[in-house]
């Protein structure tokens, strides 16, 4: 008897979706993950969101989480609705804080009651109290604001003590494409890595930081650890702090 190989690869999706529900439903928490791809994202960060979530997923990366994700190209309370976490990817910060098809104040809401935001460059930016103090964001980072930066290559992040919750690594290295350095004076405000070295022009400023807003938190990212080289255990331990869950 022959088997053809559509035969064989629809066997083992179906064995694999067998294999994650009997881990959901032994007692895994299921976080659901909406990941913006409109208008201004950028299709390699939200390929490689995906790639992280799946990657974790399949090789349960992140024991006892389960991700499921869904894209959507309009933001607003309705989109919002039934999902634990925001992702707004790397792309056009003008284009997002312009946008009318994203709703800033819904945002706001959803984080607010207790859900989480993850900003990855674009997405930092645009959740900033302000760009170099030229123009603001929507705010929901109040106490965090950014210097912008004109560098694109891999670059050094240095953990900090907080950072521990995000990486064992006291040392990542990450794609950069002209994410933001994150700073702020408040002391309720969690920097979990600095930049190395000065090729962004801001030595020790913020990499990764992260700020209660309401019930929930916001965790921003000036660097893509979703691109190569994609760091997924990074990504998902940003998830997972975003909803109090690290």
């Amino acid at each position: 008897m022959t088997i053809s190989a559509t035969s064989l690869v629809s066997a083992y999706q179906d064995y694999e979706n067998d294999v994650n529900a009997n881990d959901i439903s032994n007692g895994v928490t299921v976080v659901k993950v909406l990941i913006y791809d409109g208008d201004g994202s950028m299709e390699e960060s939200v390929a490689g969101i995906k790639a992280c979530i799946d990657e974790s997923n399949n090789m349960n990366l992140t024991p006892g989480y389960y991700f499921e994700y869904d894209t959507t190209g309009t933001i607003n309370s309705n989109t919002l609705s039934s999902y634990d976490v925001l992702i707004m990817p790397g792309g056009s910060t003008e284009t997002y804080l312009n946008s009318n098809v994203i709703d800033s104040d819904a945002i706001k809401q959803f984080v607010s009651s207790g859900n989480g935001y993850v900003g990855i460059c674009a997405g930092a930016y645009s959740a900033s109290n302000s760009v170099d103090e030229l123009y603001s964001g929507w705010g929901l980072a109040p106490d965090i604001n950014t210097k912008n930066v004109n560098y694109e290559g891999l670059l050094s992040i240095s953990t900090t003590s907080s950072g521990s919750v995000l990486s064992d690594e006291s040392t990542l290295n990450l794609h950069h494409q002209n994410g933001p350095a994150l700073y702020s004076t408040s002391s309720g405000v969690y920097s979990f890595a600095c930049y190395e070295d000065n090729k962004t022009g801001y030595q020790d400023y913020s990499a990764i930081i992260g700020e209660n807003y309401g019930s929930g938190r916001v965790i921003l990212c000036g660097s893509h650890p979703e691109m190569d080289p994609q760091n997924t255990e990074l990504l998902t331990k940003m998830i997972l702090w975003s909803i109090h869950k690290s």
